[in-house]
């Protein structure tokens, strides 16, 4: 077989599978194409070789090199397992024995195969072998063209197609990858700097009462009808920790979902996820909780799309990492304290179900247009039962911590009345829960019952020594009980459990207003 022959054969090879097969080129050169074919599963890598290979040894050191190629490709595709083939298209084999070296060899978890194929000699014999060793790839019959110039510019005609479709793909692909600018993830991370301000401002971002009152998610007042919760509580965060973990993982993931989605599609995504995410976790959880982990989640739910979607493409850029940063946040979801988890697994869920909803760039197929309307009907039903279910929960039984909590609130607002029927409640819920029984005991006192109170109290103290308002209150009935040593260490104990506390209030001057005059009757 002369030159001419062997380089035609070589590039009539490339075309059927590059063009014809539409295999994705990864590298293309003179003497060498590697095709990825990534329609099937495991993934399946083919490395053409134009090759010269006089010896054996030559060719068995040429195997092991492509073997570390191999792996390399492995690597940088970000799939589980690839197979394929290293085929050499010769115009002689070796001269010496060389059938050994073409044992298959396995890479990446050994359960990948690649197969060494050597396509030589004449026509008739390199029909037989490719119908032998890629029968089922549909290689035509091969045919030499009437002349060398002939073969000569179909060569060149070959590479040019081969090259113009690579690029042309390329191209196709940096448009998806890179359809929006991300501009919008930057006014929702400012946003929530300035809100973040407003609370540490007003009271601290960690101060129940300021969360509360800047639209925290909080049942009881959701419940009463101020839904707009739902929505508010994603531009707050409780403590910096909480702002800069968010905000970090906002800009990397909202940035790759906004430039995918384009700016209005992912400004859709981020506010139908989060409102998703709060849905969920005024159905499931009781606790008070804000934060942007709704959304947070949501762009991991549109990625998924993009790779259900795009699944070659995803693995080979954002796949792995992708999923390896879902892992472990929901892993620590489940492991740190205070995490709103029902927040993460709905704000997954509705980011799918809106990027599937919205859609990406040039989906136009009309299939794609049902499974949009479907995906935007199944948000709709799913969120309106997760409010309707989160409103007759939040109606019905009492959480013992939200009763404190929505008690100590209408406390501070002077709203004793209001508050009483909600503890009463709760501690029939839980009998030794403290924060109700100091309110509890709070009511008793206005009532003049000092003994139940003084009862209630001492209880209170002893589980939480901390408690400083419950010695305070306690102090106060000792004195009035004429019990002067003991109400001199209540309020002793009040003011050094007051200037230990992290958020240190104005009682603490009351505290020792009253330990004046208590000293002052003693002596």
């Amino acid at each position: 077989m002369d030159t001419v022959v062997h380089r035609y054969f070589f590039w009539k090879i490339v075309e059927h599978y590059a063009l014809k097969k539409q295999f994705r080129v990864l590298a293309l050169y003179n003497t060498q194409v590697w095709l990825e074919d990534d329609t099937v599963k495991p993934r399946r890598v083919i490395r053409i070789v134009l090759s010269e290979v006089d010896w054996a040894n030559r060719l068995k050191r040429d195997i092991g090199h492509a073997k570390q190629q191999f792996n390399t490709i492995y690597k940088q595709l970000g799939v589980w397992e690839i197979q394929g083939e290293n085929v050499y298209v010769m115009s002689l084999p070796p001269v010496d024995s060389w059938e050994e070296t073409m044992e298959p060899f396995t890479i990446g978890n050994r359960k990948g195969k690649i197969r060494n194929i050597a396509l030589h000699t004449d026509t008739d014999t390199y029909n037989e072998i490719t119908e032998q060793t890629l029968g089922n790839d549909g290689l035509p019959p091969f045919e030499a063209l009437d002349s060398h110039e002939a073969m000569e510019q179909e060569i060149l005609r070959i590479h040019e197609n081969v090259k113009r479709t690579s690029v042309g793909r390329q191209t196709k692909e940096r448009q998806t990858l890179f359809f929006g600018k991300p501009r919008v993830i930057y006014a929702l991370l400012i946003s929530i700097l300035i809100m973040f301000s407003v609370l540490e401002a007003n009271g601290g971002s960690t101060n129940i009462e300021t969360l509360i009152d800047f639209g925290a998610k909080y049942n009881p007042l959701i419940v009463e009808g101020e839904w707009w919760r739902l929505f508010s509580a994603m531009f707050l965060h409780i403590g910096f920790f909480h702002l800069f973990m968010n905000g970090m993982a906002l800009y990397f993931l909202g940035s790759a979902v906004e430039q995918l989605f384009g700016s209005i599609r992912f400004l859709v995504i981020y506010f139908m996820a989060g409102l998703f995410g709060s849905a969920v976790s005024f159905a499931f959880t009781d606790s008070l909780s804000a934060g942007a982990s709704g959304a947070l989640f949501g762009c991991f739910g549109a990625l998924l799309y993009f790779g259900i979607k795009q699944p070659s493409l995803f693995f080979r850029t954002l796949g792995r990492s992708v999923i390896v940063l879902l892992i472990i946040n929901f892993f620590l979801g489940f492991i740190v304290p205070g995490i709103d988890i029902g927040a993460h697994g709905g704000g997954l869920v509705g980011g799918f179900l809106a990027a599937a909803a919205v859609r990406m760039p040039k989906e136009t197929r009309k299939t794609n247009v049902l499974w949009s309307l479907s995906a935007l009907a199944g948000y709709i039903v799913l969120a309106a039962s997760l409010l309707f279910f989160g409103y007759q929960s939040a109606a019905g039984t009492v959480n013992p911590d939200m009763a404190a909590l929505e008690a100590n609130r209408l406390f501070q607002q002077g709203n004793w009345e209001e508050a009483r029927p909600l503890v009463a409640e709760g501690l029939e819920q839980d009998s030794e829960h403290v924060e109700l029984l100091f309110l509890q005991a709070y009511l008793d006192m206005q009532d003049g019952k000092d003994k139940a109170a003084q009862e209630k109290l001492e209880f209170v103290t002893s589980e939480n020594r901390h408690f400083h308002q419950a010695w305070f209150n306690l102090a106060l009935i000792y004195w009035q009980q004429g019990e002067i040593e003991q109400a001199q260490h209540a309020v002793e104990e009040a003011i050094k459990q007051g200037e230990q506390d992290e958020h240190p209030d104005v009682e603490i001057d009351r505290y020792r207003e009253v330990q004046e005059e208590i000293e002052q009757q003693q002596h």
